[in-house]
């Protein structure tokens, strides 16, 4: 069977990674989310998290009728519990199995404890980091050393980031050849003593950003969550010379933080994310609360489903953490609700409804409960 072949790889998860998430098609479509540590001892129950998450999806793919190899999908899920990936943990992690789609994700930021078999991947609590709402990225930048990390709510941490130089010497070599050979060509001219106590030219430095740009460019393609810059205030506007992310925030974490941990750029960090965060969700939230007063919106489900469906939605909001279990027909946005899951047939409606907004190119929110502008745990607004 084609499962039994699917090796889930483990990946950080980044922005154009939803894409392929909302194109599967075959079913059953297995999501487990699992709420993970950074740091120890806490981290190891994380894979025992997991172990429990996937005996519930076990269960629910023994009782789905369309499900090919159950015992090939179970397998590949369970071949994860043991594996190296659990000393790397973010905030979250999460997995995604049919029969001809597997991946992994570690993820900056809170998720839910849940696994959920049916029609497609459940994708809603993914949905606040396609908007990067508390997802952000620091790079910490000085001559000896170069880390970029990856943060949400609760902390930050490093990451591989392929080709980025350790330092300002493996970027450009010995800086006093490089010097020389600039002296050669340019005279006396070269700008020395750039930077109080520094010997570094501004040149220098800007070639030695420009490679670490580079590096970035590559691995954020696609990103849209904010890049904070940490370095020493000197440093700030020559590298904003050599940027090219679209992002990097005009907030900066100033000093040097070569010698300082992930918990101590969160402390730093956090506090300019959290303030964006909101910034980014309140004219969502006004826009519903206009478009309700022209009778342009709506909360009840029934109707947010006929309307989604038949591409009559510009905006949906749905509440974080909550879920609405049941059956949506994809054609005729009609809804059979459920009190909870009960099989494969089932998936949380907030979910699909999400899905099928993003799918005919509309926007989706996931919204913290205290920032819903109604009681109901979805919302949408009319193109008409």
């Amino acid at each position: 069977m084609a499962s039994r072949a699917l090796k889930i790889e483990v990946a950080t998860f980044r922005n154009e990674d939803l894409k392929p998430l909302l194109q599967a098609k075959d079913a059953p479509c297995v999501s487990i989310y699992v709420p993970t540590s950074r740091r120890f001892p806490e981290k190891r129950q994380d894979p025992v998290r997991y172990r429990k998450l996937v005996d519930t999806a076990a269960a629910l793919l023994r009782r789905a009728v369309n499900a090919p190899d159950p015992d090939g999908m179970v397998g590949s899920l369970r071949a994860l519990e043991q594996e190296a990936h659990w000393e790397r943990s973010l905030d979250g992690f999460v997995v995604f199995l049919s029969p001809s789609f597997a991946a992994a994700y570690r993820v900056p930021a809170v998720v839910p404890e849940l696994a959920v078999v049916a029609d497609s991947f459940h994708v809603k609590p993914l949905l606040r980091l396609r908007h990067e709402v508390s997802r952000y990225f620091v790079l910490s930048l000085s001559q000896k050393a170069v880390t970029l990390y990856e943060g949400g709510p609760l902390g930050a941490s490093a990451v591989d980031v392929p080709g980025l130089p350790r330092s300002l010497t493996d970027a450009l070599g010995p800086v006093e050849n490089v010097r020389h050979t600039k002296t050669l060509h340019a005279g006396s001219s070269a700008q020395h003593g750039y930077g109080p106590g520094k010997e570094e030219t501004k040149e220098d430095l800007l070639s030695y950003f420009r490679v670490i740009d580079k590096a970035l460019r590559d691995h954020l393609h696609g990103e849209r969550a904010p890049l904070l810059l940490a370095a020493v205030k000197y440093y700030q506007p020559i590298y904003r010379e050599a940027n090219t992310y679209p992002h990097l925030a005009d907030a900066m974490l100033e000093g040097s933080y070569e010698h300082l941990n992930g918990d101590r750029i969160h402390a730093d960090a956090w506090p300019i994310v959290s303030a964006r965060a909101a910034r980014v969700l309140e004219p969502w939230v006004e826009r519903y609360r206009s478009a309700a007063a022209n009778g342009l919106a709506t909360d009840r489900i029934e109707s947010v489903a006929e309307a989604v469906i038949a591409g009559r939605v510009s905006c949906v909001l749905a509440a974080e953490g909550e879920t609405a279990w049941g059956i949506l027909d994809r054609a005729t946005g009609a809804i059979q609700r459920r009190e909870r899951q009960q099989d494969a047939e089932d998936d949380d409606l907030l979910d699909d409804l999400c899905e099928e907004t993003l799918k005919r190119g509309g926007e989706a929110f996931v919204v913290p409960r205290a920032s819903m502008p109604t009681p109901s745990p979805i919302a949408a607004v009319f193109r008409f």
